[in-house]
């Protein structure tokens, strides 16, 4: 019995090494071919295909930096507040250092305003007083007799 398996494995065996045998048959056949096939390096259609793409690459990039010369002109053209806030604002200051210098000026002139109303005032009174004493002689006497008393009198404070 164990001959028989035996005798069963031979054969497979013997048919296996003969396909191998036969593929190597082949294999040797098709490297004599390759053998006698001759490759020339050709690198023109990669070199082609290279320079159309640096080409394409080339005009995106100067699109792109056109496009970002343009967008940055943009931005400096550009303005956060609207003209017509702007001179607003401006016509505001203006308006305000006007009206600041008038009043630093006025107030510049205040003891020239007091000086002057205070002559004003006494020439006013003297004038009523010089006719109400001119009305009233007898007033002016007993004015004249105080005014007298009071200079002769030391000042006491």
């Amino acid at each position: 019995m164990g001959y028989k398996k035996l005798d069963e494995v031979m054969e497979l065996l013997n048919d296996e090494l003969d396909g191998f045998n036969k593929a190597l048959e082949k294999l040797e056949k098709l490297t004599e071919n390759v053998d006698n096939i001759k490759i020339s390096p050709d690198t023109s259609q990669i070199e082609h295909m290279l320079k159309e793409h640096l080409n394409s690459e080339r005009t995106k990039s100067e699109r792109i930096q056109g496009s970002l010369q343009n967008f940055g002109q943009q931005i400096s053209k550009a303005r956060m507040v609207p003209k017509a806030q702007l001179w607003l604002q401006y016509a505001i200051w203006a308006i305000s250092l006007v009206v600041i210098s008038y009043l630093s000026f006025q107030v510049a002139r205040i003891d020239r305003i007091r000086e002057r109303a205070f002559i004003e005032g006494e020439q006013s009174e003297i004038s009523n007083l010089k006719g109400y004493f001119d009305h009233y002689p007898e007033h002016y006497q007993t004015y004249k007799n105080w005014a007298k008393e009071k200079d002769s009198l030391p000042n006491h404070k």
